[in-house]
């Protein structure tokens, strides 16, 4: 089933490349943030149904509070990394991975996984 999905990357080339994968797997992309606070204005909103999240956004910090905020009003995500540095926070536990480098087919194996729980 197509979902509304918000995503949050820093990168623009791989927010751009998850754009397109996500269209591809025929998702509609409800809008990117490329840091904390625009991220948390996207969720005030509620306008998504499940969301992609970078571990790391602005030069390293680690966002926390865009797992929190999703996971207090129930949005599923899945979390994007190209691997933790360091213990990342509760917030983050049993949510479906998506590795980075991500293929389509890996992508779409995160979001069937994020549907499933």
């Amino acid at each position: 089933m197509p979902k509304r999905i918000l995503v949050v990357e820093d990168d623009p080339l791989v927010a751009m490349m998850l754009e397109d994968a996500l269209g591809a797997l025929g998702h509609d992309i409800v809008g990117d943030a490329g840091d904390i606070a625009s991220a948390l204005r996207h969720i005030a909103t509620g306008e998504f149904d499940a969301a992609i999240v970078d571990v790391y956004l602005e030069s390293g910090l680690p966002c926390d509070a865009v797992a929190e905020a999703l996971a207090t009003r129930s949005i599923p995500f899945l979390v994007a990394t190209g691997g933790f540095v360091g213990q990342p926070g509760p917030c983050w536990n049993d949510r479906p991975i998506l590795a980075k480098p991500f293929t389509v087919d890996s992508l779409e194996a995160a979001l069937a996984s994020l549907a499933s729980k």
